[in-house]
């Protein structure tokens, strides 16, 4: 008895060390560090107009597209917390920054809820990883354009419908993770921006995988998303501050899909989108100020886009419809000594159709971008491709503007 005695009390304390040993570690933050660089050689040609006037600007440049560096935390298997900041042509910018926290998983499904600054659910487009873009950019970026560009990405954007935000969002995942919903609540100001009025955005998006392949991969997804976007107004015609307790609401809703995905074969990615934009027109959209008429569109500071003056007319705001198509053909060369240069070469092609404003005529545009990428590694790669954009200037004249982009990048 006494043997026994002493047994349980020299092992019942290593026990416990080692039960507390196994938490312990299970607590463990378990941090993995990526990075990505993305150089990209740009230039101009087009009509000479007053909305672009090619002896404005450098009409070809060198940059750093992008420079991030990410840091995923995991502690335990509940907690996640993602940070990426990005170094871009002597700025700094805080791109993701969140934590997510699982409060119930099982087989089937589970519930997350995240807090901190990431992209609005919409458009999946714009929530691709850029390292992964097959078009090189998901918009169109052009100098000395600015505001008078009507294509998807850079209307949505424009009027706040996506990229990052500062909020909170809830996301619900069942049948195998076959199904998704994430609905989320945030400032509405955009990129590391404090909010200017006591408004919310809300924004929600309702993903599924249709058809799985015999490995159980995707293959076709499908998703429908909603927004409703507040625009703060200023407290004057001529003031730069907002009225807290003020805001004009103005909503859209999209429709997207995905064919297969980023492996060999044909890779499809459409958003189509519909809603209320704020016009870009300055005849149509100005306010009064007992004087001489102001912009109705007041932008805040750093990124808090589309903000209105007081008193905006109706005909500031239009409904608009997007449509945007990316396709890819990836082939992957055999490669069992891992000596090939060239790894993957993938062609592509996105079409862009984009009316700012249905009621009225002569202001669609269309983007057409045909891409070729080459892999010299699943994550190291060079793009090339022409950026080929067809609009109309304030008269109603249809113009033309080219863009010739050359990328390198790499990821690690």
């Amino acid at each position: 008895m006494r043997t026994v005695q002493r047994t349980l009390v020299l092992t019942l304390p290593i026990a416990l060390g080692l039960g507390a040993a196994h938490r312990a570690d299970a607590q463990t933050p378990n941090i993995r560090i990526a990075g990505r660089i993305q150089t990209q050689f740009a230039a101009y040609t087009g009509d000479s107009s007053a909305n672009w006037n090619p002896h404005a600007q450098a009409n070809s440049s060198f940059e750093v597209r992008r420079l991030r560096l990410q840091a995923e935390v995991r502690i335990g298997e509940n907690i996640t917390m993602l940070l990426q900041p990005n170094f871009e042509m002597a700025s700094l910018r805080m791109r993701d920054a969140y934590l997510r926290v699982v409060l119930a998983h099982n087989a089937s499904g589970g519930l997350g809820l995240t807090m901190g600054q990431e992209k609005k659910p919409f458009n999946r487009y714009e929530l691709t990883a850029s390292i992964n873009l097959p078009s090189i950019e998901r918009g169109l970026r052009l100098p000395g354009l600015g505001s008078q560009i009507v294509a998807q990405n850079n209307l949505l954007e424009d009027n706040g419908y996506v990229a990052h935000d500062i909020g909170a969002s809830v996301d619900v995942y069942g049948a195998g993770n076959r199904v998704q919903l994430k609905a989320g609540m945030y400032n509405g100001s955009g990129e590391s921006s404090r909010d200017v009025n006591n408004a919310k955005t809300f924004a929600a998006r309702l993903t599924g995988t249709l058809l799985r392949d015999n490995e159980q991969r995707p293959i076709l997804r499908a998703g429908v998303a909603v927004i409703s976007r507040d625009r703060g107004i200023a407290t004057s015609p001529t003031s730069t501050a907002f009225t807290p307790d003020s805001s004009a609401r103005t909503s859209a809703f999209g429709i997207d899909a995905e064919w297969g995905d980023f492996r060999p074969g044909l890779h499809v990615i459409a958003d189509f989108a519909s809603g209320t934009a704020l016009q870009a027109a300055p005849g149509l959209n100005q306010c009064p100020t007992g004087t001489a008429p102001v912009p109705c569109r007041l932008d805040g500071s750093p990124r808090n886009f589309g903000n209105l003056r007081p008193n905006a007319p109706a005909s500031a705001f239009a409904t608009f419809l997007t449509f945007q198509a990316v396709a890819a053909w990836r082939a992957q060369f055999e490669d069992p000594e891992g000596t090939r240069l060239i790894k993957i070469v993938e062609p592509a092609l996105r079409f862009d159709y984009t009316d700012p404003n249905t009621s009225t005529g002569s202001n669609q545009a269309v983007l057409i971008t045909p891409v070729l990428n080459v892999y010299f590694s699943q994550t190291t790669l060079v793009r090339a491709g022409v950026d080929l954009y067809t609009y109309h200037d304030a008269a109603g004249a249809s113009r033309s503007l080219r863009a010739l982009r050359i990328s390198w990048q790499s990821g690690f």
